[in-house]
């Protein structure tokens, strides 16, 4: 269950007819992640891997009766990514790097579709029970749009100006019940970004599921949400820990 600060209202064509929907402060976020080796065998570099990934977000006005509780976005973002470690341990630790190729889209049509291709790198630094990397990316150029309602073309040409060309993450382990995890993203010439804190705790009475809570603060948690500021709080419950 999430909270959010401020409501985003897109407009919706149906049928002809712009209409925009009251949503709840309430809703409810779910995320699906996966993925599958693409090779069994050493490509480059001893103990690399290339794999195919899928992750899948969902934000649902579970708790709107009066519009016949729907999704108000959904998220599907198909990956390419090739992992391998680095030669380097400064301080006894351990370095890796990723390269990614990514789209990112909310499956919608027309006024509501956000999408965007993207190169990705990592460098990831971890020892003991913390890990830190920074992951930059270079967006692939679309063409303009002719008019909004035109199926081809840039549905958010601007959306670096919110997101941003980086990340940073993190992640460290207070004990083997206790994690934490973070993510910036910032864009230094408009002053945009957000950061995303996570923590799991023990579920009570399972061995298998982990309490969680998030806290979301700025802009593109969301595609819909790309241009939009906002605060969210949530607790909820996941499968598979954060580390």
């Amino acid at each position: 269950k999430y909270y959010r600060s401020s409501d985003n209202k897109p407009i919706r064509t149906v049928s002809g007819l712009v209409a925009s929907f009251e949503l709840e402060d309430y809703e409810s976020k779910y995320q699906v992640s996966f993925k599958v080796p693409l090779r069994s065998s050493t490509l480059f570099i001893p103990g690399d891997g290339l794999y195919f990934g899928m992750t899948i977000q969902a934000w649902w006005q579970v708790y709107s009766d009066e519009i016949s509780k729907p999704f108000r976005e959904t998220n599907y973002t198909p990956e390419i990514f090739y992992i391998a470690p680095l030669p380097w341990q400064p301080n006894d630790g351990n370095m890796a790097f990723t390269v990614h190729f990514e789209h990112q889209s909310n499956g919608q049509t027309q006024l509501l579709s956000r999408s965007w291709n993207r190169l990705l790198a990592s460098v990831v630094y971890e020892k003991n029970d913390f890990a830190i990397g920074v992951k930059p990316w270079y967006r692939f150029k679309e063409n303009e749009k002719s008019d909004p309602l035109d199926p081809k073309g840039d549905d958010n040409p601007d959306i670096h100006k919110y997101l941003g060309h980086y990340e940073v993450f993190g992640a460290y382990a207070f004990n083997d019940d206790h994690k934490m995890s973070f993510n910036v993203r910032k864009n230094w010439k408009t002053g945009n970004g957000s950061i995303e804190l996570n923590y799991s705790f023990p579920f009570p009475g399972s061995s298998r599921l982990v309490g969680f809570a998030q806290y979301f603060s700025g802009y593109g948690e969301s595609l819909i949400d790309y241009n939009h500021k906002q605060q969210k709080l949530g607790f909820g419950i996941a499968v598979n820990d954060i580390f």
